[in-house]
C-alpha cells in the first residue's frame, strides 16, 4: 500500500541516533525488563502498536528495540516534546486533528522496510494496518506516571513485552470506513489479548 500524496519519510538516522541516547538514559533511571525483543528483527516492515499513553512510552520501547524505531507520537508525547524534536528523533508529531500527515508519513517508513511504532490512541490504527505489513503487539507495565505526561518515579521496574507479531487481514478497500474499522477490531483484539499474557507472565491474572 502506498501513501496518496508525497510526503517525506521520517529521519532514520535520526531514529538511530536516538535510540542510542535514550538506550543508555534510561538505562541508568529505571529498571528495564525486555521481554521476547528478538521478535522485533533486525530488517522488514514490522508495525508496533501499544495502547500505553504515557510520555515515555515511546522512549521506553525505542530504549530495548534491537533496531531503530519511527514512533508516532501520543497525545502525551506532543504535549510535553516540541515538533523539532520528535522531528530530529526520527518520530512522527501528530499533524492536526486527523494525523493524515502523519498516517503517510508511516506508510512511506514502513514501505522502505522500517519499524514504526504508534504509541496510544491518537492516531487511527486501521489505516496503516492495511498497509499489509507484521503487527506487532507491545504492553508496557510500569510505565505511567501520575497523570500521562509525568515520568515513571526514577528506579521505577518497567517490563516491556514484545509479542510475537501477526498479520492482519483487510477484507476490502482499505479506504473504506468499513474495512479501517474491521482491521482496528483485529488490531485493538491482538492488543487485549498480548496484554492478558504480560499480565499472567508476571504472575497475576489476567
Amino acid at each position: 500500500m502506498t501513501p496518496l500524496v508525497e510526503v517525506e519519510p521520517p529521519s532514520w538516522h535520526g531514529a538511530a541516533h536516538a535510540r542510542n541516547l535514550t538506550s543508555a538514559a534510561l538505562r541508568m533511571t529505571y529498571q528495564l525488563r525486555p521481554h521476547g525483543a528478538h521478535h522485533v528483527g533486525t530488517t522488514g516492515p514490522l508495525l508496533m502498536v501499544t495502547r500505553c499513553e504515557a510520555v515515555l512510552a515511546g522512549s521506553l520501547v525505542r530504549a530495548l528495540s534491537p533496531r531503530p524505531i519511527h514512533v508516532v507520537a501520543n497525545e502525551a508525547m506532543a504535549r510535553a516534546m516540541p515538533v523539532g524534536v520528535l522531528t530530529s528523533a526520527g518520530d512522527l508529531p501528530l499533524s492536526g486533528p486527523y494525523a493524515i500527515t502523519t498516517q503517510r508519513r508511516a506508510l512511506v517508513a514502513l514501505a522502505d522496510d522500517r519499524a514504526v511504532l504508534v504509541a496510544g490512541s491518537s492516531v487511527p490504527i486501521g489505516y496503516l494496518a492495511a498497509a499489509g505489513v507484521q503487527v506487532m503487539p507491545v504492553v508496557l507495565l510500569g510505565a505511567d506516571g501520575t497523570v500521562p505526561t509525568d515520568p515513571p518515579r526514577p528506579r521505577s521496574r518497567i517490563d516491556v513485552f514484545f509479542m510475537a507479531p501477526s498479520t492482519v487481514h483487510a477484507p476490502g478497500d482499505a479506504l473504506r470506513s468499513g474495512t479501517r474499522s474491521a482491521l482496528t477490531e483485529q488490531v485493538r483484539q491482538l492488543l487485549a489479548d498480548a496484554e492478558q499474557v504480560a499480565v499472567m507472565r508476571m504472575g497475576g491474572r489476567p
